[in-house]
């Protein structure tokens, strides 16, 4: 059973079908691995080395496998919390409908412009990632760099995308998990040329996994740690599919710790090859030669061959798209279904039962949203770093209410279940860390930066926060008895 809201009280009663009867997604059309490497997916093994692997050694040195253990042990908290939640509340709407559920409307209601915005930045730096490996690509066969090539990237990753998405969720992780196997193979072939090389050579070592070998001290390890952190973001994608799972309230949670673990343990081992593989002193050049080190350090192994990074980069990029499209689309159209977004968000294609509207809104959305950026900070890595630091802020809030979920559903509506360690311990560690990684990263570092890739930042985001509030109250005003319904919850009786 579901909490709904009664006028003055909240109290446990079975769910409604739908806010718009017969609506609802393809029920047990994905099983427990195909989740999980979703959720795998989102977070990218190929670009979480390519983009945080340099910062993260710049900052504290060799010890990059230490800095992703940490960042997966300080991850655990929030992971496990979206656990918890997510088999007790299947649902597309995922941390909206927690909230709607485990507090009132009105805080689901705000969780949800939050949502979205975390979501819809996961678009837009996707396609700056593409954008730039489209570039790169272009570069090697003598064609110069431009914007406009920039745009034509962007525009056919969001071709081929729609292609994808728009059949069925089956297919399209199908599509999506082939992109993650490709990029997981190159990566690991690279580390295994850096092992044998290097180790036939007699320059192995065990430094990286040594915290005496960190440069810098704390406060190197407490920046890099910062990095490892952010790679971690995505594997709660995984919950946005609850409603198309086989047996969601039992395999939703493994996958989403599966995601995070598995991801994570081949960060630590690859990050290991590549800090095995140059002298460090060389990654400044490395990195301010290109957008990531990775692809001169593939040119010392590869030779020519390092192209592979770059193509890698444009299918991991592509992979990540063709996964995170429907899972903003999902979202959106589980806004449209409890009407709290226009209705039209909320239907479906009726031969592949995927949210088609909400589709394409999206993928309109992901395209000119990125665009728009890219004029404004005039530079594809400008925007991407904007879109980054943006990220950050609605993540992290994002997580904080999903630890506060998961403190309040317990204890109020599952009190036989609620556990001390798991529904309190664990979901307060999770604030406190998400509150200082917030803090930190995004108010102290960026309120001291320029405004064009700080202040703006934080201005957009606090703006953002307030139009969320004024979104609420205008749907008190004008769709009063929204307030008194609930937010769709996969029932126990379709599993």
């Amino acid at each position: 059973m579901a909490p709904s809201e009664q006028p003055g009280r909240l109290v446990p009663t079975r769910p409604t079908a739908s806010a718009s009867p017969g609506i609802t997604l393809r029920h047990s059309a994905l099983s427990l691995l195909t989740v999980a490497g979703l959720g795998a997916v989102i977070m990218s093994p190929a670009l979480g080395l390519y983009f945080n692997w340099g910062p993260m050694s710049i900052a504290t040195g060799p010890i990059t496998p230490l800095i992703y253990m940490l960042a997966l042990l300080i991850s655990l908290p929030t992971a496990i919390s979206y656990a918890m939640v997510s088999k007790e509340i299947p649902a597309a709407g995922q941390a909206y409908t927690w909230l709607w559920h485990a507090f009132r409307p009105g805080y689901g209601l705000w969780t949800g412009a939050i949502l979205v915005l975390y979501y819809v930045t996961g678009l837009w730096i996707v396609n700056m990632f593409f954008a730039v490996f489209f570039g790169e690509f272009l570069r090697y066969f003598g064609v110069p760099a431009s914007p406009i090539g920039g745009a034509i990237g962007m525009l056919i990753m969001a071709a081929i995308t729609a292609i994808v998405v728009y059949r069925d969720i089956q297919f399209t992780a199908r599509v999506a998990l082939g992109f993650m196997i490709f990029e997981t193979g190159v990566v690991s072939a690279l580390a295994l040329t850096i092992v044998f090389v290097q180790g036939s050579h007699g320059k192995l070592s065990l430094a990286p996994f040594s915290f005496p070998s960190a440069t810098a001290g704390f406060n190197g390890i407490s920046t890099a740690v910062i990095f490892g952190i952010l790679s971690f973001i995505g594997y709660d994608y995984a919950c946005v599919v609850a409603e198309e799972t086989k047996t969601p309230r039992r395999l939703i949670p493994i996958a989403v710790i599966l995601a995070a673990v598995t991801v994570g343990v081949f960060w630590m081992l690859g990050s290991y090859a590549y800090s095995e593989s140059i002298p460090l002193s060389q990654l400044p050049g490395f990195i301010s030669s290109g957008f990531t080190p990775i692809t001169p350090i593939a040119k010392i192994y590869w030779g020519p061959g390092n192209i592979l990074i770059t193509i890698t980069g444009l299918t991991a990029s592509l992979g990540i798209y063709v996964a995170i499209v429907p899972a903003t689309a999902r979202i959106l159209f589980a806004m449209g279904r409890d009407r709290s977004l226009p209705q039209s968000l909320g239907k479906l294609n009726a031969r592949h039962q995927v949210p088609f509207n909400a589709l394409t809104v999206v993928l309109i959305g992901g395209f000119v949203g990125a665009l728009v950026m890219v004029i404004l900070q005039q530079s594809y890595f400008n925007a991407y770093v904007w879109f980054g630091e943006l990220s950050v802020f609605f993540a992290l809030v994002t997580y904080i209410a999903v630890n506060l979920a998961s403190i309040s559903f317990y204890r109020r509506f599952r009190p036989q279940k609620f556990n001390v360690v798991w529904n309190l311990i664990v979901p307060i560690v999770g604030i406190g860390i998400d509150l200082y990684i917030l803090w930190q990263s995004f108010f102290v570092a960026l309120t001291g930066s320029g405004f064009a890739l700080g202040q703006s930042v934080v201005l957009f985001a606090v703006v953002w926060c307030l139009i969320a509030v004024v979104y609420v109250a205008a749907l008190r005003l004008w769709v009063p008895h929204l307030f008194q319904a609930q937010s769709y919850v996969l029932p126990e009786t379709v599993e």
